[in-house]
């Protein structure tokens, strides 16, 4: 762990990953200022608890901070991660924000209760099949409808603890008061920067008007309109969008000004569903993860297979895992919206289910792979998704929360609601398009084209495990688009299976692959005698320049009752621990 000096703002937080950058003070000292207002009315009573401490950790520089302040004056698990992801839209504005949606799983531990939150965004009531047939999914028009504050109000409604401006505080005061920008958005704002002049939305907030530049590492970026926009919501709550309010007029003024087909009554439709979540056993452990349209099925999958398969031989190891991603992925490709497409329950069913992994191991050979993707139970092609961030809290009363939070490519449909402040989803380009074949020749998944208020298959997986007495023992989920369910997969058996410290399974060199394209996507990380022998095997090898390898996890592992909250080296991000002892 990386701990840094005690703050005496809230409670003395312990400073993780980002305590060496200036923007974790900013952030602290704007939590401070903003935490004032409304702290001493409206707390819901709350008993007394055991006394442990909690936990956050974030992909954004500073907003485990955030997050860690929530904990410690008394708010709930979900409370810190409202107030966490509200701060990385801002920090990660490329990844997330209020004009995305996200998936959040959740533990009870006084209930012994879990469930799943699907706040994904769905296509909107206009939207057809065969809208992005022979045309760029791109623009507003990519925009599938906007539920993070509609999602988050749910979360707040059943699990929050202190008021709902607090949480949008510190977040409002960064966007008026300045955001300092971090060498990792420095370089995804160059890598973007011909989308960005090309659209004014866009460059009239990451283009520092004093220099003409994009701005850089270090210097100080404003929201002004978002944080309008967030006052707004913060006093008045979510019906000033989705329920007919002068902000969900705003938006979708701007989603149809720029081409969208998103109306307000879409807004005023839109709902978000709460699910049971999946369970499964992992040894002595309950894996607690998200059902469809995630990807929390692949994951046990993937799991339930290796399981087993446990070899000394790291290389052998390494293979075996391979062929299970592949097989895993080629299955994926049949997945969708149950509730839309249900025919694909058969095939869920079949991959959360350890006689059917059983099954799979007898084709996962040691000494060879296929080229062949009908082998690996591949019948349709695979849609990429992309950017995410990550967030898992553990509260000091043992409720956790695995969230993970889109607005799909870098920067989404890159276009900005100038109204509003909202960076706008591009997650309709998650859908499949009828008509199409991949570079294999096969075909876009029927269970995944569009529909209204569908939701398209994602590669989300935010997880949480428990022993047999109910304690949290990992709490994990990942950025990263397609590979965010290898690399989760990695980090748990690294940590359950070979017993390694939290930081070494997250921080540890991955392998990656997901059937098609058919190669193995290598971290430089990776020991060279590994790659040699999977090479050697017939696998096409791809190294990853880790710069733009984009999956960065958020973890908290918990041995002998203390929390060891973990953010990714590939994406510097923060961790802090919570002793809420130290108040008294």
């Amino acid at each position: 762990m990386f701990y840094g000096e005690l703050f005496d703002a809230f409670g003395d937080l312990l400073v993780g990953c980002c305590k060496k950058y200036a923007v974790c003070w900013i952030i602290l000292a704007v939590t401070a200022v903003g935490l004032t207002l409304g702290l001493v009315f409206g707390l819901k009573d709350k008993t007394e608890e055991p006394r442990r401490m909690g936990a956050v950790a974030s992909n954004g520089e500073g907003c485990a901070e955030v997050g860690g302040t929530m904990l410690d004056i008394g708010g709930s698990a979900a409370d810190a991660a409202i107030a966490t992801m509200l701060c990385e839209g801002v920090m990660l504005p490329h990844s997330l924000g209020v004009g995305g949606g996200f998936v959040a799983t959740i533990y009870s531990k006084e209930m012994g209760h879990k469930e799943t939150l699907i706040a994904r965004e769905t296509a909107p009531a206009a939207a057809t099949q065969d809208m992005f047939v022979g045309r760029e999914i791109t623009g507003a028009l990519a925009c599938a409808i906007p539920s993070e504050i509609y999602g988050y109000s749910k979360l707040h409604a059943k699990y929050g603890r202190l008021p709902w401006k607090t949480l949008f505080q510190p977040t409002i005061d960064l966007c008026r008061h300045g955001i300092v920008v971090s060498k990792y958005l420095a370089r995804v704002l160059l890598r973007d920067e011909e989308y960005i002049r090309g659209e004014p939305s866009m460059a009239e907030i990451f283009i520092n008007p004093k220099t003409d530049e994009l701005y850089k590492a270090g210097e100080i970026m404003y929201r002004h309109a978002l944080a309008e926009t967030l006052e707004i919501i913060a006093n008045e709550g979510a019906d000033v969008i989705y329920g007919g309010g002068r902000v969900g007029r705003k938006l979708v003024e701007d989603i149809q000004a720029m081409g969208g087909i998103i109306t307000e009554e879409d807004l005023q439709k839109y709902d978000v569903r709460w699910e049971i979540p999946l369970h499964a056993r992992f040894g002595p452990y309950e894996l607690v993860t998200s059902p469809l349209p995630t990807s929390g099925a692949v994951l046990t999958f993937i799991l339930n297979v290796m399981e087993p398969l446990y070899t000394t031989n790291t290389d052998k190891y390494w293979q075996r895992l391979i062929e299970t991603f592949k097989h895993a992925y080629g299955h994926r490709t049949n997945l969708g919206d149950y509730h839309f497409e249900p025919e694909v329950q058969e095939i869920y069913e079949n991959l959360i289910d350890p006689a059917f992994a059983a099954d799979i191991r007898k084709l996962i050979l040691d000494n060879r792979t296929f080229d062949n993707m009908s082998y690996y139970g591949a019948n349709f092609a695979n849609e990429e998704d992309h950017g995410t961030a990550h967030i898992s809290v553990l509260a000091p009363n043992g409720d956790a929360i695995s969230v993970t939070s889109t607005i799909n490519n870098h920067f989404g449909a890159k276009v900005r609601s100038r109204q509003t402040g909202f960076i706008l989803n591009d997650q309709m380009d998650d859908f499949s398009t009828p008509g199409t074949v991949n570079s294999y020749g096969i075909p876009a998944s029927p269970a995944n084209f569009i529909k209204p208020g569908k939701r398209p298959m994602s590669s989300t997986c935010p997880s949480i495990f428990l022993d047999n007495n109910g304690d949290v023992k990992m709490i994990v989920g990942s950025a990263g688009g397609s590979r965010i369910t290898t690399s989760v997969a990695q980090t748990i058996l690294r940590y359950f299976v070979l017993n390694e410290p939290i930081e070494k399974a997250v921080n540890s060199g991955r392998l990656h692959h997901q059937l098609a394209p058919n190669h193995i996507d290598v971290e430089t990380a990776v020991p060279r005698h590994t790659v040699a022998y999977l090479r050697g095997i017939g696998h096409d090898i791809k190294y990853l320049d880790e710069d733009k390898a984009y999956t960065a996890q958020t973890a908290i592992g918990v041995r002998s009752g203390d929390p060891h909250p973990v953010c990714d080296r590939r994406r510097v991000g923060s961790a802090v621990v919570v002793e809420p002892d130290r108040l008294d």
